[in-house]
């Protein structure tokens, strides 16, 4: 378990990561050498089941990166399990109001504070090896719990959702924004918003992520002072190296 949130702290240019949706180690590995800071398990749009998600997060980790994980949907009942395996967070989809944010996150953190159960035994707790306070320090104070806005109307308010006592990560979904609103990254209203939610993660103190189509856009979000910057994915990063490769042999 690599501590995150102390991580970004000293980094205050922003951590580069990508999705992992292939399932296997191998590209994880090659991530790593490829100089990623971070990956993000995606079990919204990957096949991934639990026992390989536990293993992207135990390799990511071994190889210097931190480890993320997305849930399937708001209401997956997986983030107790995520967090027992060690990832050094949880990222929420499709969170729709403060409310919303709130009663997801509270599951997130320890009692009486929030309603985490306790599970020292697990990888989170070093096997039942680390002392209670600092397990408990860690899972509350390390793991991020970021929530993913994919609306205006969320992205609207994302002042309030800054505020919550248990969220201290924001996310802009800027894909499924495109889908609902028509409008591109490059649309100026949509850079006005993203450069707005920087500036309000920035004042409220919590981290904020967004995921880019390509390597000028993530430089983008970048310089606008995000702390986590997403690029691609391991899948169309393959694809797209491929593709070119075979054009260029051909001379197509």
């Amino acid at each position: 378990m690599l501590k995150i949130v102390s991580a970004l702290k000293n980094r205050p240019s922003g951590m580069l990561g990508t999705w992992v949706k292939l399932p296997t180690l191998e590209t994880v590995e090659m991530l790593a050498k490829a100089g990623f800071d971070f990956v993000v398990v995606d079990m919204e749009h990957a096949p991934h089941s639990m026992s390989e998600m536990y293993r992207f997060v135990f390799a990511a980790q071994r190889l210097g990166m931190c480890a993320l994980v997305r849930l399937s949907d708001p209401d997956s009942p997986d983030a107790q399990r995520i967090l027992d395996s060690g990832a050094d967070g949880v990222m929420i989809p499709r969170v729709t109001s403060p409310e919303m944010a709130l009663g997801l996150t509270e599951k997130m953190v320890f009692s009486p504070k929030g309603k985490r159960g306790l599970g020292l035994t697990s990888r989170a707790g070093g096997w039942g090896t680390v002392p209670m306070a600092d397990y408990i320090a860690h899972g509350d104070d390390e793991c991020l719990r970021i929530v993913q806005l994919e609306d205006w109307a969320s992205l609207r308010r994302a002042e309030a959702f800054a505020a919550l006592d248990f969220v201290n990560g924001l996310f802009v979904g800027l894909g499924d924004l495109q889908l609902s609103s028509g409008k591109t990254p490059n649309d100026p209203e949509v850079k006005e918003m993203v450069s707005a939610v920087a500036e309000t993660c920035r004042r409220a103190g919590v981290v904020s992520g967004i995921a880019a189509g390509g390597p000028e856009e993530a430089r983008r979000y970048l310089d606008l002072g995000y702390s986590l910057v997403m690029v691609s994915n391991d899948a169309s990063i393959f694809a797209r190296a491929a593709a070119d490769m075979v054009k260029r042999t051909r001379g197509d």
